[in-house]
């Protein structure tokens, strides 16, 4: 019973994996709606309100935050993906006792440090993202 527990190794890895598909899926709803409707908007805005009122640091920041998530979106799936491999890794090996128990909580908890950094990328995009589209839903009523 404690192989299933989410204390034991097991469970943490189980629960690891699940944020990981977290990870993933989030990064792709932001990139399928966030990301797609903040670029609808930004050539809109480009094609419009920017013509004739000077918005060049907004449009500026919504570039910058737009091509700064096109370039890390890879980045972070790639790590996503390297990462659900080290995880399925370290359960076969813990699984088999390739690795005790101690052996394996090390590598659970630089696991650990690289799922938060993902969780914290994802988080940055998600709040920039949210911000400019209230800069945006502003530069529409003005």
């Amino acid at each position: 019973m404690v192989a299933c527990s989410d204390k034991s190794p097991s469970g943490q890895i189980k629960s690891m994996h699940k944020r990981v598909d977290a990870v993933e899926r989030q990064v792709e709803v932001l990139y399928n709606q966030d990301f797609n409707f903040l670029i609808e908007e930004y050539q809109a805005l480009d094609t419009t309100i920017a013509r004739t009122k000077d918005i060049g640091n907004e449009m500026w920041l919504l570039q910058a935050y737009l091509q700064q998530f096109e370039t890390q979106r890879d980045v972070i799936l790639e790590n996503a993906e390297f990462s659900r491999k080290q995880l399925t890794d370290l359960q076969n090996d813990y699984e088999s006792h390739r690795f005790d128990e101690a052996v394996t909580e090390k590598y659970i908890r630089e696991e650990e440090k690289e799922l938060r950094i993902m969780e914290a990328q994802v988080k940055y995009f998600q709040e920039k993202f949210d911000e400019q589209k209230a800069v945006v839903k502003q530069l529409r009523k003005e």
